[in-house]
């Protein structure tokens, strides 16, 4: 009998209608490009005997999860290291191109990472300023410290959507003339002191920047873009892509490029691609999800962190 070291940590949000969308055939293949915790691999592998799932994540520290699906799954699983930016190369290299039946993309942060003290992702406990997914590059300390006020304003605006960015990175630059900036609690309290909170009282009122530093730091819209192209590259016919999207950046993106290469809108948004796929690849995509896929509320009394999800599905004919 394995003894499991399975981390729970992390639910699978939307879990259930993302596995049920996707295709459900014998002998398929499945890539999960956001393995994380491993729940969505989970669900595919047990729900299908006889699929196959190649897991990529650029988090060293999935790797405790990957020994216990090596060991429990054996051929019906395999780990590689990488982004989803990587796809087309990893597909070259395990000889999947048109192969795939199924891929998936649970992007943003995870319970585990947020949680983590040592990662400095989350503004609710104190730690260093790393918020590096690969841990690896430049840290969100780094960039803190090393930009001037202008360019940390654009960061937080473009990428957090914030409004009082100019206050903020003002707020940053006058701080760090005094010391550096190297940890999370300290930057939350530079944030505090030039922006109010908001009605809400479940909304820190750092929220967005963190969210922005952390897209920044880890070039995540590029990669989400790469990935999409690259995706559709490797997908057989009939194959499917889904993605879960927790904020408005990532999901106007997924969403305008589904609806671009079915067809349905030439969208010119500055959010789009701007790498064109082959042009045979051009509108022969089919959405799947006519309407975006939320949580219900039962899930998110259960899950607070899936209250923003939303799950889009496309199909390459």
């Amino acid at each position: 009998m394995i003894k499991s070291s399975f981390n729970f940590t992390h639910k699978p949000v939307l879990l259930n209608e993302t596995i049920n969308l996707l295709t459900n055939k014998k002998n398929i293949i499945f890539i999960d490009g956001t393995f994380g915790d491993g729940g969505h691999t989970k669900a595919l592998l047990e729900k299908n005997k006889t699929c196959k799932v190649y897991a990529i994540d650029r988090d060293p520290n999935v790797k405790e999860n990957v020994k216990f699906f090596q060991k429990k799954y054996s051929r019906r699983f395999k780990f590689i290291p990488g982004k989803i930016s990587d796809l087309e190369k990893i597909a070259a290299h395990e000889n999947l191109k048109n192969k795939v039946n199924g891929i998936l993309f649970d992007l943003g942060v995870s319970t585990r990472q947020l949680k983590d003290n040592k990662r400095g992702f989350s503004f609710q406990n104190d730690a260093s300023l790393d918020m590096r997914m690969s841990q690896s590059g430049e840290t969100a300390e780094d960039f803190l410290n090393n930009k001037n006020e202008k360019e940390i304003s654009d960061v937080i605006f473009k990428y957090g959507e914030e409004r009082s960015s100019r206050k903020i990175a003002k707020a940053i630059t006058n701080y760090k003339k005094r010391k550096k900036i190297q940890r999370t609690l300290e930057l939350v309290e530079i944030i505090k002191s030039v922006k109010k909170p908001s009605n809400n009282k479940f909304i820190n009122p750092a929220t967005k920047t963190f969210q922005a530093i952390r897209i920044y730091v880890n070039n995540e819209l590029e990669e989400l873009k790469c990935g999409l192209i690259s995706s559709i590259n490797i997908l057989k016919k009939k194959g499917r892509l889904a993605v879960i999207s927790f904020h408005s950046l990532e999901d106007r993106i997924v969403k305008n490029f589904f609806n671009k290469h079915s067809g349905k809108i030439y969208n010119k948004s500055r959010y789009l691609p701007q790498v064109e796929p082959n042009n045979s690849i051009r509108k022969s995509l089919k959405i799947i999800t006519k309407k975006v896929i939320k949580p219900m509320k039962e899930e998110v009394k259960l899950n607070y962190y899936s209250r923003s999800a939303k799950l889009r599905v496309i199909e390459k004919i």
